[in-house]
C-alpha cells in the first residue's frame, strides 16, 4: 500500500479555488488491489479540485488503455478507457456516503485519499464480458486461429439441450 500514498491529497493547506493534479498509473496501481484482469496499464489522470468553504469538488478526467485478456480468444489487447467523473466531498461529523457521487468526511481530516475512487472509476468502465472490438467492417479482431478451433469444437460436439435428460422418462 506504500505505492498508493501518492494519491493522498492534502487539502487543509490549500487556498480556496481550483487546484490541478496529474497522475500516470500503470499496472503497479492495480497490483495493490489484487485485480488480475489487468496485465498492463497506461492511464493518465487529470484532477481538478475546486476547494470551497465547506466542500471539495473533484473532477476526474481519466484516459488511457488497459491491457486485458479477451474472454473469447484469450489473447491480450489494449482496451481504451475514457472516464469523466465528479466527486463531491462535504465536511461533517463522521465518514458517510450520501450517494456514489457525494461523501462526507470529518471536519478534522486534512487529506483525502482518491486511490479507491480512481480504481472504482476505471474498473466500472470494463464490461462484464471483455472481447476484442470489431474492425471497421464489423469483423471481430479476435485471434482467427482460436475462433476457428472454437467453431470446429462446437460443430463436432453433439448438440444437447437441457431437455435431453427427460427423453428417457416414460409418462403413465
Amino acid at each position: 500500500m506504500e505505492h498508493l500514498k501518492q494519491y493522498n491529497i492534502p487539502f487543509s493547506g490549500l487556498s480556496i479555488g481550483e487546484h490541478l493534479y496529474h497522475y500516470d498509473i500503470d499496472e503497479k496501481f492495480f497490483v495493490e488491489y489484487d485485480y488480475t484482469e489487468i496485465d498492463k496499464a497506461n492511464v493518465s489522470i487529470d484532477i481538478k479540485l475546486d476547494k470551497q468553504e465547506r466542500m471539495l469538488v473533484l473532477d476526474f478526467d481519466i484516459q488511457g488503455t488497459l491491457n486485458v485478456m479477451c474472454h473469447r480468444c484469450l489473447d491480450n489487447f489494449d482496451y481504451p478507457i475514457d472516464v469523466n467523473q465528479r466527486l463531491i466531498v462535504k465536511f461533517g461529523d463522521d465518514w458517510q456516503e450520501e450517494n456514489e457521487d457525494i461523501i462526507v468526511i470529518p471536519e478534522h481530516e486534512h487529506k483525502f485519499d482518491i486511490s479507491n475512487y480512481i480504481y472504482e472509476y476505471i474498473i466500472v468502465m470494463l464490461p462484464f464480458k471483455i472481447t476484442h472490438p470489431e474492425d471497421e467492417n464489423g469483423n471481430s479482431e479476435c485471434n482467427p486461429e482460436i475462433i476457428e478451433k472454437l467453431k470446429q469444437l462446437s460443430e463436432s460436439s453433439p448438440k444437447e439441450t437441457p431437455w435431453d435428460g427427460l427423453k428417457g422418462l416414460i409418462m403413465n
